[in-house]
């Protein structure tokens, strides 16, 4: 067995994030508080929360389609001799009236237990996320952290690697998506923005000061990507990659003019099940930027399912540290 150690306190962990869009695996192991190697991170894409927003239910087919990535997860996680899973889910399922008896089919079709997470708890595993891996200098200034989900979207805020304090938003790439953009027209286009915005402001005080914001989850992902124009996705190339608020207003305005499959043509980078949400994840983003009134964002491939393995590694550890380090 691949292991980094064979001492007593290491441990190999699995976290599956169930995202109102993506079901993502990772595999992680320890041997002590502040380190971990990264032994798989899988990412897929479910669509639960499609219809979400209107319905308040995970359909059927969502379901199914959950289930069968679960039930791919539950292979590698076999295979890699896991020695426990965490399974967490966000927006999607907190919004869903069914939850109950999703989890119930969730546990009896692939022995998975599921731990719906508040927004707050959200925002906070965000944030811890997104500073994986960040040298200490980096974090020596007002750091911000931005979750853009496909139902909720977080924004978090800390100082020298500590979590301040943070939100969760009911605006994500799917829920704007659904509610706005499934026929792309100036006018609901500048609808769903005036929306983004409202939202923002509502949720936020506007004497937030942020030096630095570490962006995660799948658009700043593939928006980074289409800068380096990958022809796959790679993220080891995108992580710790920098835009300026004009490379973003640049993408958009391609993003906006193309249909998800000319896009899909263009930036094969880009997954096909994430084209369609695409504009609607680069909005927010974008109106993110403007009310921090900040002219660059820095990616991170890392995020919410990174931050749950640094909270399962502190439990198992029984300490806390502010800094780790990813062995990838």
């Amino acid at each position: 067995m691949d292991r980094i150690t064979s001492g007593i306190n290491s441990m190999r962990q699995a976290v599956i994030d169930i995202g109102t869009n993506t079901c993502l695996l990772l595999i992680a192991e320890a041997e002590k508080a502040g380190e971990m190697k990264v032994i798989a991170d899988v990412h897929a894409i479910a669509r639960l929360g499609a219809g979400v927003d209107k319905s308040k239910s995970i359909q059927t087919d969502a379901y199914e389609r959950l289930k069968k990535i679960l039930l791919d997860h539950k292979k590698v996680i076999e295979e890699k001799k896991v020695d426990k899973t965490a399974a967490i889910a966000t927006s999607a399922m907190r919004d869903a009236e069914n939850r109950d008896e999703i989890i119930r089919k969730v546990k009896d079709g692939t022995g998975f237990n599921i731990e719906i997470i508040s927004g707050e708890d959200e925002s906070l595993l965000s944030y811890r996320g997104a500073m994986c891996g960040l040298p200490q200098q980096e974090l020596q200034s007002e750091v911000g952290a931005l979750d853009i989900g496909g139902g909720s979207t977080e924004l978090s805020f800390g100082k020298n690697g500590k979590y301040e304090g943070g939100k969760s938003i009911n605006i994500g790439a799917v829920r704007i998506t659904e509610r706005f953009l499934s026929h792309r027209t100036p006018d609901t286009i500048q609808t769903a923005r005036e929306f983004i915005r409202s939202e923002i402001e509502r949720g936020f005080d506007g004497n937030i000061v942020v030096e630095k914001l570490i962006t995660v989850a799948g658009t700043p992902s593939a928006l980074g990507a289409m800068k380096l124009q990958l022809p796959s996705f790679d993220s080891k190339k995108v992580n710790g990659l920098v835009l300026s608020s004009d490379e973003l207003q640049t993408l958009n305005e391609e993003i906006f003019s193309l249909t998800s499959q000319k896009l899909i043509n263009k930036y094969p980078a880009v997954h096909p099940s994430r084209a369609d949400i695409l504009p609607a994840g680069a909005l927010i983003l974008e109106e993110v930027i403007r009310f921090l009134n900040i002219k660059e964002f820095h990616i991170s491939t890392y995020g919410l399912r990174y931050g749950t393995m640094i909270r399962e590694f502190e439990k198992r550890f029984s300490t806390t540290t502010d800094a780790w380090n990813i062995i990838m």
